[in-house]
């Protein structure tokens, strides 16, 4: 976990009031080759926070294009108004929910 991802997290615990346990990561896009078209002047800045709350392959994607700072209370303000901290983070249950060939029948409208 790179620096900036602790202070994320450390953010989101306090904003929370409580411990975050599910996956994130921090991408900093530097220049327009990373970034495309999002990205106006050479010298810009885009951080991308992705929280894999309950969900392995579909995370929230937070984006902000300023400094470092900025991005922290942007973050900051985010979990507070979309109210995070009343979300509970749980493991994705990968057993086979579907049951065999077998037991499936024809009768679907009964």
């Amino acid at each position: 976990m790179t620096k900036l991802e602790q202070e994320i997290l450390d953010i989101i615990n306090c904003t929370i009031c409580g411990k975050y346990i599910g996956k994130l990561k921090v991408n900093i896009l530097n220049d327009k080759s990373e970034c495309g078209d999002i990205c106006y002047k050479p010298h810009d800045t885009v951080y991308e926070l992705r929280l894999y709350l309950d969900r392995e392959f579909t995370p929230i994607v937070f984006s902000y294009e300023g400094t470092e700072d900025e991005f922290k209370e942007f973050i900051r303000e985010e979990i507070r108004k979309r109210k995070l901290e009343k979300t509970r983070f749980f493991k994705i249950n990968l057993e086979c929910l579907v049951p065999d060939d077998e037991e499936l029948t024809d009768d679907w409208d009964e």
